[in-house]
């Protein structure tokens, strides 16, 4: 009697089997799910996705969803990819075929999982993971209104996912209030910080987690977090205000690879900015991470992006019409030499990419019949899709 080859070997052992799945990337672990039975039940189970989460962590996203237009009850939305190869239908997640299908309102992205609403229904939200379509109606607590609510998911720290519910307090009108709920228990806790003041400014409806805790920016010099181990409330400050007049002061903010990042930009005539980085041990000081000049990012894309006039008189500027969108980590190593994040903006008629090491711009997709010609899109409406295995 023959003895089993290498393959029926592992083909009989879950515990080599999952050793090797481990290290295979989601989308072609989902393609393996199709080889049998047990395999189909090995990679469904909660427990397999769980290790494999953890076993990924820090991904650099495979694409970006972004608002392409958002009609009342039908909001639309487009998806470019990072992959240097132009999006097609078949590399396009399944998320997209079910947005096609499904109204729904994307409100953040958070390491894999989409935190969502439906349009016509404002008493729950959905929790999804865009990589397999797995998602999960959470009602919201009874009281209204709510000022935002925000999604916490690392797996690098915990098994399960938070939602964080800011509304105002009950103790006084100018005073704020988080409920948090964790899919650990599946149960709201209200009222877990109660009586809480912050900048007259913050956008609790635009959260962006971090190591462990949910930030809320302001345009003033102070914003504030939640940390969900602590359960409390914190102060962050922010960087001092450039000189001169704003439309809006901050045109980014974001996370991607484990690193936050803040764009401030004066006015759009001005040719360069900095993107800032919240130093990771101190979670107190910022310092210039990249700086971006507008001159060679746009270098090919001048027609759409230069807008160059003559004022009363007489003397000429430039108008720089983009919007910032995301700043994605790709480094490859630990060296500077290694690193190809890069920063992803709209132009009218296209989404481009720049990267930070090279100073080369690309084109990423075209794009049509955008609501503001000269800033399409905006960097609240761009959505990281990270792949994971997670399940809701």
């Amino acid at each position: 009697m023959s003895s089993p080859s290498a393959a029926e070997i592992i083909g009989n052992s879950d515990d080599l089997l999952t050793e090797i799945l481990l290290h295979i990337p989601v989308k072609a672990v989902l393609r393996f799910k199709s080889v049998n039975k047990q395999w189909y039940s090995l990679i469904s189970h909660r427990t397999f996705s769980l290790l494999h989460s953890h076993h990924h962590l820090h991904l650099p996203p495979s694409g970006l969803f972004f608002l392409h237009r958002h009609l009342s009850l039908s909001p639309q939305y487009d998806f470019v990819s990072f992959s240097s190869s132009p999006s097609s239908s078949s590399s396009l997640p399944p998320f997209f075929s079910l947005l096609k299908s499904t109204p729904f309102d994307i409100l953040q992205s958070c390491n894999g999982l989409f935190l969502c609403s439906s349009p016509s229904k404002s008493s729950n939200v959905i929790v999804c993971n865009p990589s397999n379509t797995h998602k999960v109606v959470i009602d919201l607590p009874l009281h209204e209104p709510f000022l935002g609510i925000n999604i916490g998911f690392d797996p690098s720290r915990w098994p399960h996912y938070w939602l964080i519910c800011v509304s105002v307090s009950s103790v006084d009108e100018e005073m704020y209030s988080i409920d948090l709920y964790t899919s650990g228990t599946g149960t709201w806790r209200l009222g877990v910080v109660d009586g809480f003041r912050v900048p007259f400014d913050v956008e609790f409806d635009h959260g962006v987690y971090w190591e462990g805790r949910v930030y809320w920016l302001s345009h003033t010099e102070e914003t504030v977090f939640f940390d969900f181990e602590q359960e409390c409330v914190g102060s962050l400050m922010l960087p001092k205000a450039i000189q001169g007049s704003y439309i809006e002061r901050f045109r980014y903010f974001g996370q991607s690879c484990g690193h936050l990042h803040l764009i401030e930009i004066r006015t759009n005539c001005v040719p360069e900015f900095d993107v800032l980085e919240l130093d990771s041990k101190s979670k107190k000081e910022w310092f210039v991470k990249y700086r971006v000049d507008l001159n060679v990012l746009g270098h090919g894309f001048e027609i759409e992006m230069f807008l160059d006039h003559t004022d009363r008189f007489g003397r000429g500027f430039r108008f720089y019409a983009f919007s910032v969108l995301a700043v994605v980590c790709q480094k490859t190593g630990d060296d500077e030499d290694e690193d190809d994040s890069v920063l992803v903006i709209s132009i009218p008629g296209k989404v481009i990419s720049y990267n930070f090491r090279t100073r080369v711009s690309r084109l990423m997709c075209n794009v049509v019949d955008e609501s503001d010609k000269l800033f399409p899109f905006r960097g609240y409406n761009a959505f990281q899709f990270i792949e994971s295995l997670y399940c809701v």
